[in-house]
């Protein structure tokens, strides 16, 4: 395991906390990422002071106060958000999902007792080194996600934690430990009570894990739950995802057999339009015949934005499609300016209006067939050429 080096931010908040009598500790994530030798995208602390102590012992920094019903403050150290969340112990659980009250305590070891998995619930203190209660280091080095305590009792306290545990086995590439999976599958019921924002987030991060492919495969019951129109899922669409690039889009269309299904999912979990808009045409386009040449591709390019005919070569990729010479003529089609919209046409409705075209549907109309011509390579984007030929087509 890698050496920990806090953040400036994190060793300037533990030595404040301790210069006023209190306990800190950098917490979680950012021990587990640093552990494995990952740089932690942001730096969490917990101590025994209370959230008004806590706001007391950085007077001279900006402090926020987020989550202070639940103990957590932020505190900004030179632009760096440090959350800060005093030691605590969670309640009876009502919702499988939120605490019905929590209660402070005065331990790191009661704190950490309360987490979901050993990988995250370690502390590290620059001085006494890693409190580790759980064996947390040694699934690290094992590739192990196991829950703190028993596994059914922490998924019952709070359902996400089943999504969670095999969204960290997927980023990580680690498997479950043999009680943990069990109960996973025993458990995914419980994901029916999970905000659909919150399954979205972390469903979208287990896609653009390391090994995707063998939790949908090792986990169809909690898919089943929570996107019912990807399963059963076939060993040869698993291996397309296996090749898939870090891309959430092209990932998320090669799971979908029909566009309507990918709508539904896709809306149910509240993804943006963009995203919507994209898959859903990703899947629609897989299932036509595709023209990959220079002509080909100007043609998709009229209906869809760049991006996405990109991402489709990529999703055709994936399927062991050759598209090294349709990736080309891509690039040469974008480098070289090619008209492919209205917008790019050397003429617009007033210049065919000049000509004597009454203003209308026939205007629209004929600057379609321009288009087309232009696309097609049969007539060149000049105004020239393009007036011209608008005087042939309206007779």
């Amino acid at each position: 395991m890698k050496p920990i080096v806090l953040s400036p931010g994190a060793a300037f908040a533990i030595d404040r906390l301790e210069s006023r009598g209190f306990d800190g500790y950098a917490v979680g994530g950012c021990v587990r990422d640093s552990l494995l030798g990952s740089s932690p995208h942001d730096w969490d602390l917990t101590t025994n002071a209370t959230p008004p102590e806590i706001v007391a012992a950085f007077p001279d920094c900006r402090v926020i106060e987020t989550g202070i019903q639940h103990g957590t403050v932020t505190v900004l150290y030179e632009k760096e958000p440090l959350e800060i969340t005093t030691f605590r112990k969670d309640g009876a659980y009502a919702d499988n999902r939120h605490p019905t009250a929590v209660t402070f305590s005065k331990t790191v070891e009661e704190d950490l007792s309360r987490r979901d998995f050993t990988v995250n619930a370690m502390a590290y203190h620059p001085k006494k080194g890693l409190v580790d209660l759980f064996c947390g280091q040694a699934d690290l080095q094992n590739g192990v996600i196991r829950c703190v305590g028993d596994a059914k009792a922490r998924f019952y306290e709070d359902g996400l934690r089943i999504l969670r545990a095999v969204r960290f086995a997927s980023v990580l590439g680690f498997v479950l430990e043999a009680e943990t999976a069990r109960a996973v599958t025993d458990c995914a019921h419980l994901l029916d009570g999970i905000a659909k924002e919150r399954i979205r987030e972390e469903w979208s991060k287990l896609l653009l894990g390391k090994t995707p492919a063998t939790i949908l495969q090792d986990y169809p019951e909690v898919f089943a739950r929570i996107l019912p129109e990807i399963c059963p899922i076939n060993r040869q669409t698993l291996g397309f995802l296996a090749a898939a690039p870090l891309d959430l889009p092209v990932r998320l269309s090669l799971l979908f057999d029909l566009p309507e299904n990918a709508k539904k999912a896709l809306l149910r979990l509240r993804y943006d339009n963009e995203t919507q808009e994209k898959v859903i045409a990703l899947v629609e386009l897989q299932r036509g015949k595709l023209d990959l040449s220079e002509v080909g591709l100007r043609r998709l390019l009229r209906n869809y934005p760049a991006p996405t005919v990109g991402s489709l070569l990529c999703v055709l990729e994936c399927k062991g499609q050759d598209v090294c010479a349709a990736k080309s003529a891509l690039q040469t089609v974008l480098s070289r300016g090619d008209c492919t919209s209205l917008q790019a046409l050397a003429i617009t409705g007033n210049d065919l209006i000049a000509l004597g075209i009454p203003a209308g549907k026939q205007i629209g109309a004929l600057l379609e067939a321009l288009l087309d011509r232009v696309i097609d390579g049969s007539l060149p984007n000049e105004k020239a050429a393009l007036l011209e030929a608008a005087k042939t087509l309206k007779k």
